[in-house]
């Protein structure tokens, strides 16, 4: 099976990506409940965050076993 990310990075790449996705989350709910406009670099923040988690999802979805090897 090719990886494209190796197993040893892989568990900090989606630290780091759902760490993104949280403080873009964060900042929305922020704006939304100073009744705030949401600014345009949130909302084309969300757009790319929302493509790339396409491949991101791809990448570990690909490298999940379809079965527990221990069992």
């Amino acid at each position: 099976m090719s990886t494209f990310i190796p197993a040893k990075y892989r568990k900090v790449v989606y630290g780091i990506f759902a760490f993104i996705g949280l403080c873009l989350g964060a900042a929305q709910v922020g704006f939304a409940s100073a009744g705030s406009d949401q600014p345009v670099w949130l909302t084309v923040a969300f757009a790319v965050f929302g493509f790339v988690s396409t491949g991101v999802g791809y990448v570990a979805a690909s490298n999940t076993p379809a079965h527990d090897p221990g069992a």
